[in-house]
């Protein structure tokens, strides 16, 4: 038990802090901190991305608009100039279309002046004026001989401005401006101007957006019409193509809508706002590749993860500074708890004033180190003082929670050992008296057994005196009748002896009997008392150090115990021995008083019938050597006896010493009251 102690103690001693309280909070908050800033990181980044495209997205739309309504302001201007043309009063005409008619050559010069005017005023590439079925009536610079059909049917399907979907002329580009004529409020004919594309080609030059953004125009059917490589439209470049074949964007433009839109060129994501150019058939584009605004964000995001690791670092050091406050006091409890369940009672707990749990467990640990330190001190004053012999002593301090299971428990073992020593006390006493009782029956035994040998010895000086007798008798005769007479008296005073020693004998069985069951009660006592010193043992060692004095105490008793017990077998073998020696005593006792009753009968016979003295006498002397040997026999067992009861009154003396030595034990025991004897 000793040992589990010690490697328990060793165990505690040897314990160390794996791992530190500080390091874990700097450690799990830093992770923590770090996977929340990634998750930050990467949702700001999802984030700004698409923030970008719908700022992005949101600022194209407007600006879509209103390039378009620059192309438009600009469509409007050149309208306006052909209205001016075909509002001349000279373009006015009367029967115009009639082939019976011929014209007359003023009005040709008037229309021609017209055109020319209007040809070295404005940017045309050509101007002409054609009649309703779109042949050519009067014409400038290589001006076409007739009207496409296509752009005929516009222009007769809206009697008003009309603006030609192409932009390519006789491989330039221009713009194809168409106005009817009026006369009487009737279209008398078409005047039809291409202006060059230098108007449009300005204006969609103009818009810059980003490094690589551009803003092209592209026809209901999804022809380009404008573009700042002239060469695409010439090439007859679709929005498809534009667009990398984006079909919902082509049907969004082609349909005359305003919007925004995302797609993907060659794996490059590229940005469109689109609206429509009224008063035409075209729309306007502006398409912008992202990865042109993408240096801004990714500016931004590394200046948001910079500022983001310097919030991290101060974080860092919050928490550091934090976790020191925390760990600090934490760590000086873990160690005060160590110590403390190494057995130090006594080092002082250093308290905290933090208003939170730490400042409670602190306080908490320090009261419960003032309770155990004040529970062990009565606990080691009430074991001091039964180790000093004094069961009286109660626990003074008051027990709270589970210790009071202590001071029950304390209450119970100084409850039991009163009890014990009671019993002990009782079982001394009564040992010492029946050692008294058992030394006087031992006194009473010797002196039976010197009686007893005594009157074997007178028995052996008769029985010898008889023999000389009769040896006389032999000799002489006449005086057989006295012989006789004396022999039969003799004879009479031997009956009487041993009648006196059966009844000897008989008192001796019964004394030893007594003996047997005073020594079987001897080591009844001792059995007992050395249940209870095994008991005692047991409590004393789980009363640990204290209990050392009573364990001492027990371990007498016990050795006590067990020289009773031992005492008291060997007495109760030597009357064993002694019974049966007394039995066999009685047994030549009896035959010695019968023996003897013969011879009264002899000497009965001798004095009646003289004649036959001889004869008897001759008998008398053969039973006389028998008796002898038995009186002999007699002779040893009387000794032997006599011995026997020295020794028991011997161990008599030895158990009273020890009742006595065991009543100077239990009296140093001071006796709660109700308890002492």
């Amino acid at each position: 038990m000793c040992k589990m102690v010690t490697n328990k103690s060793d165990s505690r001693s040897g314990r160390k802090m794996r791992r530190s309280l500080n390091g874990r909070i700097l450690r799990n908050t830093t992770l923590n901190i770090l996977v929340v800033v990634a998750v930050c990181c990467v949702i700001m980044a999802l984030s700004m991305q698409s923030l970008a495209n719908s700022i992005l997205l949101d600022s194209l739309q407007p600006m879509a608009r209103q390039s378009a309504k620059t192309v438009e302001a600009n469509i409007h201007m050149l309208a306006d100039r052909m209205m001016t043309i075909a509002g001349d009063s000279r373009m006015s005409i009367v029967g115009f279309g009639s082939e019976e008619e011929a014209f007359e050559a003023t009005e040709e010069d008037s229309w021609a002046a017209v055109l020319t005017e209007a040809d070295e005023i404005y940017e045309f590439h050509t101007i002409a004026l054609y009649d309703l079925n779109g042949n050519l009536v009067q014409g400038v610079d290589g001006a076409p001989g007739s009207l496409e059909s296509d752009f005929l049917a516009l222009l007769q399907e809206t009697d008003n401005l009309t603006v030609y979907t192409k932009t390519v002329f006789q491989d330039n580009l221009g713009i194809e401006i168409g106005m009817p004529v009026k006369e009487d409020g009737e279209t008398a004919s078409y005047v039809v101007g291409v202006y060059k594309y230098d108007v449009l080609n300005d204006v969609l030059s103009s818009i810059n957006i980003g490094k690589n953004g551009m803003a092209y125009m592209v026809n209901r059917e999804g022809i380009v019409t404008g573009h700042p490589d002239q060469e695409k439209v010439k090439s007859g470049s679709t929005l498809l193509e534009l667009s990398g074949g984006y079909e919902e964007a082509i049907r969004s433009v082609t349909t005359g809508e305003t919007g925004a839109t995302e797609f993907d060129i060659d794996g490059q994501k590229v940005l469109a706002a689109f609206s429509p150019i009224r008063g035409t058939q075209w729309a306007l584009v502006i398409q912008v590749p992202k990865s042109d605004y993408n240096h801004l964000i990714n500016g931004a995001m590394v200046v948001a993860g910079v500022c983001t690791f310097a919030v991290l670092v101060l974080s860092i050091l919050g928490i550091l500074r934090m976790a020191g406050s925390i760990s600090r006091p934490v760590k000086n409890v873990t160690n005060r708890m160590v110590a403390l369940a190494d057995g130090d009672l006594h080092t002082e707990v250093i308290g905290v004033r933090s208003g939170d749990e730490l400042e409670v467990m602190t306080s908490t640990l320090a009261d419960t180190v003032e309770s155990v330190n004040r529970y062990i001190s009565d606990i080691r004053q009430v074991l001091s003082g039964v180790a000093d012999g004094n069961l009286q002593i109660e626990p003074h301090v008051e027990y709270r929670g589970d210790f009071t299971q202590i001071r029950n428990s304390l209450g119970n073992i100084l409850q039991s050992m009163n009890e014990t020593i009671t019993g002990f006390r009782a079982a001394a006493t009564r040992l010492a008296s029946m050692a008294d009782e058992l030394s006087g029956q031992s006194g009473q035994l010797h002196e039976a057994s010197l009686e007893q040998n005594q009157a074997t010895e007178a028995l052996v000086d008769e029985v010898t005196h008889v023999k000389e007798q009769l040896a006389s008798v032999t000799h002489s005769s006449s005086q057989t009748r006295t012989m006789t007479l004396d022999i039969t008296r003799k004879v009479q005073e031997a009956n009487t002896q041993m009648s006196a020693l059966s009844s000897a004998m008989d008192e001796i069985s019964l004394k030893a009997q007594e003996i047997t069951t005073i020594a079987k009660s001897i080591d009844d006592i001792a059995f007992q008392t050395s249940i209870l010193a095994l008991n005692a043992s047991v409590e004393a060692a789980h009363a640990g150090s204290a209990g050392k004095g009573f364990a001492v105490v027990a371990e007498e008793v016990k050795d006590l115990a067990g020289k009773s017990a031992k005492a008291a077998q060997s007495a109760m073998e030597i009357v064993a021995n002694t019974r049966a020696v007394i039995q066999t005593g009685v047994e030549l006792n009896a035959s010695t008083a019968q023996s003897l009753r013969s011879i009264y009968g002899v000497s009965t016979e001798i004095s009646e019938i003289s004649d036959q003295l001889v004869s008897a006498v001759q008998g008398q002397e053969e039973a006389l050597i028998s008796m002898e040997g038995r009186i002999a026999t007699i002779s040893d067992i009387a000794d032997r006896n006599l011995q026997n009861a020295g020794g028991t009154s011997q161990s008599s003396g030895l158990l009273a010493k020890e009742a006595e030595e065991l009543q100077a034990q239990v009296k140093r025991f001071a006796l709660k009251g109700g308890y002492d004897i």
